[in-house]
């Protein structure tokens, strides 16, 4: 008789994966910058096949509010954003994702909990509630997520196991943050009364001590005394922070540049301190020749990031946070002196570096290519593209 054929048996296929339930915890709305990460990495976690709910955490400030410190999204995105439902009472998570501040460490409602924070001046010491993080190192369910090396260290400094902290860059959305034609950009400067010899340089942020005001303004006010057609703008946050450009001025005048901070200097300064849409945000960007940050300690600092998006050269301090995202096509960066005081670490930016640095581009203004600094963030550091590595984190800890 013919040998039976024996059929083959396949082995059952892999259970698929269950879809990952994440609860997030922190601020929407507003525009304040961690929840302006939090909203854009909502947006992008929404695109992914994981399970979102939102637990809003009373803001830092109980003056911050939607009408007043409004984030300037689109209404879309904001759609998206605020259709993310709260958890039932006690549902159960894969994941808790905290981004708010202070931080908090406290057990969670979750398998794995991850705190997002950000140590500007590499220490952490009162910046968090419900007693001292050291104790709260042990846990293995508990990660951090940080936003540059810099930042890493200051988490390090309190005692976190180094290879609890991971590392997700900010990014931006250059659907937003992108060049703008020639000629509309010369249509908004000349509305500004913007001539077009006249060569802007320009800063955005919360004018508090780490951002090195005082060393853009004694900067400009060298280079006005021989370069009558640089001009600053300084718009800052003072919709959150109670701090106005102008308040910089004071404190100028108490150091050796003082002396330059002349009625010319100021008066070729435009201050704007009201809150803008992200669009008219992008008009500033493009409108500048120059973004400059000469900053003593950052987390991450976007800004100069969003301003190469729209293919404006920048000038950021070397030796902090964002020598992760710095490349020579991007602009410039300033020469700096590492200061420990007090546990606190931060940079001192060299001003003679700087006011040589905003020479260099004035003197060469067709030196970077608008487009491959746009192109650069395009290619590395979308919303998207860094909302991805969170969402593999998050999947390979999953477990």
């Amino acid at each position: 008789s013919l040998p039976t054929r024996r059929s083959r048996v396949r082995p059952p296929l892999p259970a698929p994966k269950c879809m990952i339930k994440l609860c997030i915890e922190g601020w929407r709305k507003i525009n304040h910058s961690y929840a302006m990460v939090n909203q854009r990495q909502i947006i992008e976690l929404s695109k992914l096949p994981i399970s979102i709910k939102h637990i809003d955490i009373p803001y830092y400030n109980k003056n911050w509010n939607e009408q007043n410190n409004g984030n300037g999204f689109s209404k879309e995105d904001n759609s998206v954003i605020e259709n993310i439902s709260s958890p039932e009472k006690n549902e159960i998570f894969d994941i808790t994702y905290r981004i708010t501040f202070p931080y908090n460490f406290e057990k969670s409602n979750s398998k794995k909990l991850f705190v997002f924070g950000t140590a500007e001046y590499q220490n952490i010491d009162g910046h968090f509630i419900n007693g001292n993080p050291k104790k709260k190192t042990t846990k293995e369910n508990l990660n951090i997520i940080t936003t540059s090396n810099w930042s890493k260290i200051g988490f390090i400094n309190a005692g976190f196991d180094p290879e609890k902290i991971l590392i997700i860059p900010c990014g931006v959305d250059c659907k937003v943050f992108n060049p703008i034609h020639t000629d509309r950009k010369n249509e908004i400067r000349k509305k500004l009364g913007i001539t077009n010899s006249d060569f802007i340089i320009t800063n955005i942020g919360a004018m508090t001590e780490n951002k090195g005001i005082d060393y853009l303004v004694a900067a400009f006010a060298i280079l006005r005394e021989k370069k009558k057609n640089i001009k600053l703008i300084l718009k800052d946050q003072s919709n959150l922070y109670n701090i106005k450009a102008q308040n910089c001025l004071n404190k100028i005048k108490n150091i050796k540049y003082g002396k330059l901070i002349n009625s010319d200097v100021v008066n070729n300064i435009f201050f704007i301190s009201r809150n803008m849409s992200l669009s008219t945000l992008n008009e500033l960007y493009n409108i500048s020749d120059c973004y400059i940050s000469p900053y003593k300690a950052e987390g991450f600092n976007i800004t100069p990031l969003e301003a190469a998006a729209c293919g404006t050269p920048i000038i950021v301090t070397k030796g902090g946070s964002t020598d992760d995202y710095f490349d020579s096509n991007l602009g410039l960066q300033i020469d700096s002196e590492l200061i420990q005081n007090n546990n606190l670490t931060s940079l001192k930016p060299n001003i003679e570096s700087l006011v040589e640095c905003i020479s260099s581009i004035m003197n060469n203004p067709k030196l970077y290519d608008k487009n491959k600094g746009s192109d650069f963030v395009k290619k590395n550091f979308t919303w998207n593209n860094v909302t991805k590595k969170l969402y593999k984190i998050f999947t390979n800890n999953n477990d």
